[in-house]
Formats: structure tokens, sequence, C-alpha cells
């Protein structure tokens, strides 16, 4: 009995040798992969910072982020202050070129067209002077109560990513002032 029990302890603790097969081996470490494609960037508000596409750059700048009192939409609508300068090329950069997302990762919607809800809409543009700019604003929806996470600007060669830490505040839920 003693030597059965002293047995099974011994092929119990002894390595397993031959137990794998060779694709089970190389399964373990998935080969490197190069990256493909822009590599994600942080940026700021109100700092601007490079992008750039197939043989162009410019700088762009991310401002200003508020909520937009209005009646037109149940939702929320909250805009963005936009501003490209080229720096070589013809830098091509619209309202797609920017996205807005939820702490969840959930993509709000862009309002493609938000003329009377904003003074000065982004539109898509191709900057083809040295120092040309374009400014403009970009506006979205989200549910009522709903947060912002972070603003995104894409291009063929860029995806950078600013956190919003501050949420905007909607001039139509504060109190009015009255005077005494």
């Amino acid at each position: 009995m003693r030597r059965v029990a002293i047995a099974a302890m011994l092929t119990a603790t002894m390595p397993v040798t031959g137990a794998c097969s060779d694709s089970d081996q190389r399964r373990t470490a998935p080969p490197a992969t190069t990256a493909s494609g822009p590599v994600a960037t942080t940026q700021q508000f109100d700092r601007a910072f490079p992008v750039s596409g197939e043989n162009w750059d410019a700088t762009v700048t991310l401002s200003n982020l508020r909520i937009v009192p209005t009646s037109a939409y149940a939702d929320t609508v909250f805009a963005l202050d936009v501003r490209v300068v080229q720096s070589a090329g013809q830098p091509e950069f619209g309202p797609d070129s920017v996205s807005a997302y939820a702490p969840s990762g959930d993509e709000y919607v862009l309002i493609e067209s938000p003329a009377g809800l904003v003074n000065d809409p982004l539109v898509p543009s191709v900057l083809t002077s040295p120092g040309q700019e374009i400014q403009g604003m970009v506006a979205w929806r989200m549910p009522e109560g709903a947060r912002i996470g972070r603003v995104e600007v894409t291009t063929p060669g860029t995806k950078a990513s600013v956190t919003v830490t501050r949420q905007p505040v909607d001039p139509s839920a504060l109190p009015a002032d009255t005077a005494s």
C-alpha cells in the first residue's frame, strides 16, 4: 500500500514530457506584427498638434468644447471649435475628420449640417497654399445627461485623441440670475 501511494505521488509530481504536440508549442507566442496605419497620440485642447496625410502636413487646434442650447433636437447638442493650418502639400480636412465618444467608447452622432445651431460650421476643405487656414465648428448629438469621454482627429496619417476631463456646462440648465 505504501509503495502504491509513493508511486502515485511521484507520478503526479513528475513533469509531463511529450504531452504537447508541436502545434501546441507554437501557439504559446504569436508572431510579432508590425503596426499598419497611424499610431494613436494623446493631445490637449487649445494646443496645436501635427496631422498628416498622403503628401501633406498640417496642424490642428481643438478648443471651446461647449453645450449648445437648442430646441432642434431632443438630445443634447455639443460643439467644438476646430482650426487647421497647412504646413505642406494640400491637406484635406472636414467635420468627418473629427469624432466624439462617450466614456464607454460609443461614438456620438455628428450633425452633418449644423448651420443654424452654430455660427460658423466647419466645411470640408482643401488647403492649397502655405500657411492657409480654415476654422469652423463641429457639432454632435448625445443623449440627455450623457458625458463626453474623448474627441478624436483622424486623417490618413494621424489618429490624435483628446480626453475630456471637465465636462462643458449647459447654459440652459443654469439658474437665472435674479436682481436684488
